[in-house]
């Protein structure tokens, strides 16, 4: 079934429509600025509840985590934006396909793949990637915390600024962002511990959390805590090491849906379905486009999956 150009033009204009009546609506008003500071105000004291409410949710708060992990520039106050930014495209997405394809459920399905399973796999993979190069330096690193603990008078947040000042790459930022936050409140504190932990993961990254916390909220003396953990780390990174195996050639295998489906396409257009009506078929009906949406999301998660499992997990 050909897809109907004209209900994406009445879409377009119903949705320019809908704009200029809003213009309109603004440009009568005598006080713009006025309203515009007080809807901006009333925003962000909503969004700065949602971010409290949302956060005590696990599965929000462990989005929050990942988030923290994986974009460098993020902070706890952009959440809520996120979220409900990533919801409103959601549902433009469903609408925009709504419009184009006629079939509810599959663009639901294909929008929250877009929005929401595609992203948040990302997500993963670079905090996965970060986690494997700052668990393969852990033990340096808390060897060196120990050093510059007892050198600065069993002072912990002294220690960590000193620690991080000699530390580079993905640890540097890493425990950078602890460091900095470590000069808040207690809530703020126990937030920053939160996201070490779960940035370097294992149940050793929750502990060098839990020990830095001691350190700068309690002022407990923790040269002994590290102690324990650096001998602990050495062996059980002595104990990986005799177990790791290369998972190359299983990497390789992901990377190739997206160039077979180039090729197929090609086959398909020049052998099988000449004259130019494999593209036709497969960008200009609905269930052309569809077949192809499927293949992209297949091709995607076979590369995710790929550069996954290339590197051994560390511990």
């Amino acid at each position: 079934m050909p897809i109907h150009i004209e209900s994406i033009v009445k879409f377009i204009l119903y949705s320019m429509g809908l704009l200029s009546v809003a213009g309109i609506g603004i440009s009568l008003n005598t006080n713009v600025s006025k309203i515009r500071e007080r809807l901006r105000i009333g925003r962000e004291i909503k969004l700065e509840s949602y971010n409290q409410k949302w956060l005590n949710n696990e599965w929000l708060k462990k989005y929050h985590l990942l988030l923290d992990s994986s974009l460098k520039s993020y902070k706890i106050e952009h959440f809520s934006k996120l979220v409900v930014g990533q919801f409103l495209m959601f549902i433009s997405f469903i609408a925009l396909f709504m419009v184009i394809l006629q079939d509810f459920i599959f663009s639901f399905g294909i929008s929250a793949i877009f929005m929401y399973v595609l992203p948040i796999t990302g997500f993963y993979f670079i905090h996965k990637q970060r986690q494997n190069i700052i668990q393969d330096e852990l033990v340096d690193t808390a060897i060196l915390l120990l050093q510059e603990y007892e050198k600065n008078s069993h002072h912990m947040l002294y220690a960590l600024k000193e620690t991080v000042s000699q530390i580079k790459g993905s640890a540097h930022g890493v425990y950078a962002k602890a460091f900095a936050r470590m000069h808040g409140e207690d809530d703020i504190k126990i937030q920053a511990a939160e996201s070490l932990s779960f940035q370097i993961g294992h149940v050793r990254g929750k502990n060098l959390a839990t020990i830095i916390l001691k350190g700068c909220k309690d002022g407990t003396e923790v040269s002994t805590l590290l102690e324990d953990l650096v001998e602990d780390i050495t062996e059980f990174n002595k104990r990986v090491r005799d177990a790791q195996t290369e998972a190359r050639e299983t990497a390789l295998i992901g990377f190739a849906p997206i160039p077979a489906l180039i090729i197929l396409h090609f086959v398909n257009d020049k052998w099988l379905i000449p004259g130019g009506k494999a593209y036709y078929y497969q960008f200009g009906t609905q269930d052309g486009l569809k077949s192809f949406l499927i293949a992209v999301v297949f091709g995607l998660i076979g590369i995710g999956l790929g550069l996954f499992v290339r590197k051994p997990k560390g511990m």
